[in-house]
């Protein structure tokens, strides 16, 4: 399979992981959406806040202002060496890892109607941005601040990944909440 048609898979799943995020988050009851889902954890709010800076930092990073590195040199190597793989075979993210500064939203009163339509704008830059760059600099690669440098085929992944962890944080919507 050609490396395109690679990309293209990955975009559509991309597409698919936001789409069932914004299912998820679109199904809240307003209440819902303010509340913590538990003590020092974020709010759905939050959760999509922060997806919102996370495509930002990448979509920052294509125009040529990428995140701040975390870490040493070696403990980036580690967390390569353990964490990409968990991330592109298993679909997981590692437990516990603290999101970078520039992604970690602050307290959010943001109601959804605000914050959908932003991370589905969000989003649809992403993926145009990722195809536009994939043409015209197919070896072109964005740099993760813990992770280090990824093929755009792999940033597309994670975020697949990313999107599906947090929408897994959403609670599940009040029966007969309606928006």
């Amino acid at each position: 399979m050609t490396s395109e048609r690679v990309l293209d898979g990955r975009l559509n799943d991309h597409r698919e992981a936001v789409r069932e995020f914004v299912d998820k988050a679109s199904a809240l009851a307003e209440s819902q959406w303010l509340t913590p889902r538990a003590e020092g954890k974020w709010t759905p709010a939050q959760e999509t806040k922060h997806l919102i800076l996370t495509y930002g930092a990448f979509l920052s990073d294509l125009a040529g202002t990428p995140m701040r590195l975390r870490g040493t040199p070696l403990k980036r190597r580690l967390w390569r060496w353990i964490g990409l793989p968990q991330i592109l075979w298993r679909q997981k993210l590692p437990k516990g890892v603290k999101a970078p500064r520039e992604a970690r939203p602050e307290w959010e009163c943001a109601g959804p109607a605000e914050l959908i339509p932003q991370l589905r704008r969000r989003a649809d830059e992403f993926d145009a941005t990722l195809a536009r760059v994939s043409s015209t600099e197919p070896s072109r690669r964005v740099i993760h601040p813990m992770l280090g440098p990824l093929t755009l085929e792999q940033a597309v992944q994670l975020m697949s990944v990313h999107t599906r962890h947090h929408a897994a944080f959403l609670p599940a919507p009040f029966v007969g909440a309606r928006r």
